[in-house]
């Protein structure tokens, strides 16, 4: 399906930072799909499909919820294109301290985090998504990024 083809790599992005682990994150993923096909014909006038695939993929994930596994925080290898050794090194180690940070933030605000940032909704996406308020969103967006501060420096 061209919906999942084309944004099937925020979507998994996202399920992944949400879930916290691999295995669960490809569960989550297949849900969605399963999902999107039974309903993408229900709505044919789809103005905005990255933002009606993450919903989805949320609403898939809070479903979810109580069949997870232990929460982990993702290992992310990044680009090792024309790094030297040390730089894949210090870039590891950075991306560590980063998923950790993350990973530590209580649940309602590592979502609002994943949708907003990993999976680029806007605000009002983000709100939609998890049928919350806008100034909700905010609001979490703000304390994530004053605990992530307090963390990373």
């Amino acid at each position: 399906m061209a919906l999942v083809d084309e944004h099937g790599a925020a979507l998994m992005a996202t399920i992944r930072r949400l879930c916290g682990n691999p295995h669960d994150a490809d569960d989550v993923f297949q849900e969605t799909a399963v999902r999107v096909w039974r309903n993408f014909s229900s709505f044919p006038g789809i103005r905005n499909p990255r933002g009606w695939l993450l919903t989805i993929g949320y609403r898939a994930f809070i479903d979810s919820r109580g069949q997870h596994r232990r929460f982990e925080p993702l290992a992310d290898p990044g680009d090792t294109r024309e790094n030297s050794p040390p730089e894949l090194a210090a870039r590891a180690e950075a991306g560590d301290l980063v998923n950790l940070a993350i990973a530590d933030l209580p649940d309602a605000i590592r979502e609002v985090v994943a949708l907003h940032y990993t999976g680029g909704l806007t605000l009002k996406e983000t709100a939609a998504a998890m049928n919350i308020s806008e100034g909700t969103v905010k609001s979490r967006l703000h304390a994530a990024l004053v605990k992530l501060r307090s963390v990373l420096t």
